[in-house]
């Protein structure tokens, strides 16, 4: 199931955050949504799943209008993993994830496997509000993986900016692993070398009244240096690894006449 954004447009209080947005997320593949602070990848993220009902054009899920879903529908087709997952009651980190069945109907076998496959089995029984953050994100991800169907969507805000690398490269590792069965993975990232080394496509946002779309399509042709240091203000370039593979790296030298006080 694809995820069709089509010249989409939304606005705060009339305050315009994104405009003409055109892009397409594809079943088998991560698609990193890429741009520097406050751009809108967050919004676009909350008008994909139909938190946010765009002011111009429209998403698809599955070919479905997403703000017209019903929560049930909706969750039979995706599941979302916010910056951070709010949870006020002493849930334990077990009926958090068992929430991700909420919509979908029962499964404990589902539930324990997302517990297992994000290393949460020492600490199922621990409070949520309890925990740091690297460890709620990973719950919260564990209640997607819960809830989202084979070969669904799985739209993520962030998802890793808590996890040390070990944990980071474990979700990363997930991800992968869903995408290559078939799902559809969008998700906004700031870690530009590890978007580079895990998304096979790119959506690139760029600052302006409002945000906008500088380039969609394989890592390969949106993520030149040239490009990416317009957008960010920061060199980046290509290299290559002994085994012949590329890593993307940021400029390293730090100039103290660039920075403002």
């Amino acid at each position: 199931m694809s995820v069709v954004v089509r010249n989409l447009g939304f606005a705060y209080a009339r305050l315009p955050v994104l405009g003409g947005i055109e892009a397409e997320a594809q079943p088998g593949r991560i698609t990193a949504v890429l741009g520097p602070n406050a751009v809108g990848k967050s919004t676009l993220l909350r008008c994909a799943i139909g938190l946010l009902r765009p002011d111009e054009g429209d998403v698809l899920l599955g070919g479905k209008l997403a703000h017209r879903l019903r929560a049930r529908e909706l969750a039979a087709l995706a599941a979302y993993v916010p910056q951070r997952s709010i949870v006020s009651a002493a849930f334990t980190v077990r009926e958090v994830v068992r929430l991700g069945r909420y919509a979908v109907g029962r499964s404990e076998r589902r539930v324990e496997e997302a517990i297992t496959t994000m290393e949460l089995t020492a600490i199922a029984e621990r409070p949520y509000p309890a925990l740091s953050v690297g460890q709620q994100q990973r719950v919260a991800l564990a209640r997607a993986l819960a809830q989202v169907p084979e070969r669904g969507i799985l739209i993520l805000d962030e998802p890793t900016s808590a996890m040390d690398m070990r944990r980071a490269r474990n979700c990363f590792s997930v991800l992968r692993r869903l995408a290559d069965e078939g799902a559809t993975v969008l998700m906004a990232m700031h870690d530009l070398p590890a978007a580079a080394a895990l998304a096979d496509d790119v959506w690139l946002l760029a600052a302006g009244a409002p945000g906008h779309l500088a380039a969609s399509g394989p890592v390969e042709q949106v993520m030149r240096g040239d490009r990416l240091e317009r957008v960010f203000g920061v060199g980046f370039e290509w290299a290559r690894r002994g085994d012949g593979s590329r890593v993307l790296l940021p400029e390293t030298r730090i100039d103290a006449s660039s920075t403002t006080m």
